[in-house]
């Protein structure tokens, strides 16, 4: 049974090799090389920062730089198998479920003791979904999703294991390394002011209930008997222009 670990505990508090350890990415998606190619149906590529090791990230938790090495180097073959898939938000699990699949990632390295990765969005339910995100300015991140232990030091951090697993990288909302503002390379878009929401005052909501009940209240019979006065009233007046 995996523990899914969001909070650490006090110093020395230590924490089992099924612990699913998330949220060490830091590639804000919408501030990486992103590109779109020309005739190639949409797909989207993006490149840049990862993730940082030996560096506290905003969940006090700190990967040694030879534990994620480590993973990075088994990670090789798969990369270039047709890429690593990560999914549209982190699941409470360690299984990369394809019903949710919304980017791969190609290619995987350091530039010192940063990690760099480049990949592409896919062509998939979750995939159109993170692409209309991106272009309705919502601010997405990749975040590491992995299995393994840890330890919590004197200082609160919570240091990742030699056991530490990397699973993939998701997209998420709030990734929570540091991340690195990097030049957009995508084509600028004109942007279209958009008519703010219109103030209702305090009692429209109470208006609104008021004339849903006058509505619900109206009866079959309420309808019947004004569709017969209507026509009534209708005959009346054919009755007059031709006497």
């Amino acid at each position: 049974m995996q523990i899914l670990l969001n909070e650490h505990g006090s110093p020395g508090t230590v924490y089992g090799e099924e612990t699913l350890i998330l949220g060490c990415g830091g590639a804000i998606l919408n501030e990486m090389n992103l590109h779109e190619a020309a005739g190639s149906g949409g797909k989207v590529t993006f490149r840049g920062k990862f993730q940082e090791a030996e560096a506290v990230n905003k969940n006090k938790r700190m990967y040694p730089y030879d534990v994620l090495n480590t993973n990075i180097q088994k990670l090789e073959e798969v990369l270039g198998n047709g890429g690593l898939v990560g999914e549209l938000d982190h699941p409470t699990d360690s299984i990369i479920h394809f019903s949710n699949a919304s980017h791969k990632v190609s290619k995987l390295w350091w530039e010192g003791k940063t990690l760099m990765g480049e990949g592409v969005i896919l062509n998939t339910p979750m995939g159109k979904l993170l692409k209309s995100l991106l272009s309705d300015g919502v601010r997405v991140g990749i975040s590491s999703r992995g299995v393994g232990n840890g330890k919590v030091n004197e200082e609160g951090i919570l240091v990742i294991g030699e056991s530490y697993k990397l699973i993939t990288f998701d997209a998420v909302a709030d990734p929570s390394t540091n991340a690195a503002f990097q030049e957009r390379v995508v084509s600028k878009r004109r942007e279209e002011s958009v008519n703010p929401i219109p103030v209702q005052p305090k009692n429209h909501v109470n208006s609104v209930k008021n004339e849903a009940s006058s509505i619900h209240n109206i009866t079959k019979e309420l309808v019947l008997a004004s569709i017969g006065g209507m026509i009534r009233n209708s005959t009346n007046d054919i009755k007059k222009r031709l006497s």
